[in-house]
């Protein structure tokens, strides 16, 4: 079983890795971040399995000469189901942290979404589903 968890921010995703280690007894082994850019932590950086989006060097050189984009190969290897394909996507998208855990306890998707991000109490959010074209609310 595996599951697929999408973070806004480092910290979280950090802070998720960090429970799961002492809490859930996962390994490094285990885990693999997906990410467009490297991390400020040198702990993601260099203790975590990370790969980019774009693809390596090695992906690029079979993308080459085969069809089909890097992480398109990259969700045949992992076996996803479709819910966390489509989540493993929109993250693709927004440019978010997606951490894949490789472990039995582990099944099923986390999608971290803006209204779950902590605000300063004078702050409003607004769900933009809920707004007309004139800026007035549903």
């Amino acid at each position: 079983m595996a599951r697929l968890e999408t973070y806004l921010n480092e910290d979280d995703l950090l802070n998720r890795i960090h429970f799961l280690r002492r809490e859930k007894n996962v390994r490094n082994n285990q885990l693999t971040i997906f990410s467009n850019a490297s991390f400020e932590s040198v702990e993601l950086n260099e203790d975590i399995e990370t790969k980019t989006i774009d693809g390596t060097a090695g992906d690029k050189i079979v993308t080459y000469f085969s069809a089909g984009d890097p992480e398109d190969r990259r969700i045949d290897n992992l076996n996803l189901t479709h819910e966390q394909e489509e989540a493993y996507h929109y993250a693709l998208e927004h440019h978010q942290f997606i951490l894949y855990i490789n472990h039995p306890d582990a099944d099923g998707v986390y999608k971290a979404e803006l209204k779950d991000m902590p605000y300063d109490n004078d702050t409003e959010v607004v769900d933009m589903n809920k707004v007309n074209d004139d800026g007035t609310r549903l």
